[in-house]
């Protein structure tokens, strides 16, 4: 069996300044360090992890040495789990992106990217190159293995309609909060979504 420990970064100063992240590398805040800190207590006492991969940016980079940290454990970097590449967008603020990239009906279909980025087919097409490279090199029916993935909400959630395999155009969500994660089993007979968006380490480490 393969456990998946699918975690989100903390808080970034990109969100407390109100702009596009995406490909933007904004550092945590001090309040995303504390909470990574809180959910690498709680992982260390109810998970035992023995590998943990990360998006390079520095948001989920950082959230990932503060877990390895704790475990005792070093991070893997991988490209391709970096959020989607929003292109023009990245470092701007909401305001300014809706003037100079205003959203029209045609650049929210599929096959249309981001200016200067990754459609939502790209982005879709990289994250599935991922999951099945890692899936043939990291699933062993005989043998448990829990394995940690540090990224950003939007890979999160394109993962997981990966893993389920959901088709590119849904309206499911999958929303991740500030360190949140997702647990997923994987057996020689599918998929099982454990748990989700959980942040209970949150509120047991105050």
């Amino acid at each position: 069996m393969l456990r998946l420990i699918l975690v989100r970064h903390g808080q970034s100063e990109g969100d407390i300044l109100g702009r596009h992240e995406g490909r933007a590398d904004y550092p945590l805040t001090k309040l995303g360090e504390s909470q990574a800190k809180k959910l690498a207590e709680y992982l260390s006492v109810y998970y035992g992890i023995d590998e943990i991969y990360c998006s390079p940016l520095k948001r989920a980079k950082k959230t990932a040495e503060l877990i390895c940290k704790k475990i005792m454990k070093e991070p893997i970097e991988v490209n391709s789990l970096m959020e989607m590449d929003n292109g023009h967008l990245a470092g701007l603020t909401f305001e300014e992106a809706n003037k100079k990239y205003p959203i029209t009906p045609d650049r929210l279909k599929i096959y249309r990217p981001l200016p200067g980025g990754e459609s939502t087919i790209d982005f879709r097409m990289r994250v599935e190159g991922f999951w099945h490279q890692f899936y043939d090199e990291k699933f062993n029916a005989h043998e448990q293995k829990t394995v940690c993935l540090v990224a950003h909400g939007g890979t999160i959630s394109m993962l997981i309609k990966t893993i389920f395999q959901l088709p590119v155009p849904t309206n499911i969500k999958f929303p991740t909060g500030d360190t949140g994660f997702h647990l997923i089993e994987i057996t020689s007979g599918g998929a099982v979504y454990i748990k989700g968006n959980c942040l209970e380490h949150l509120l047991l480490n105050k």
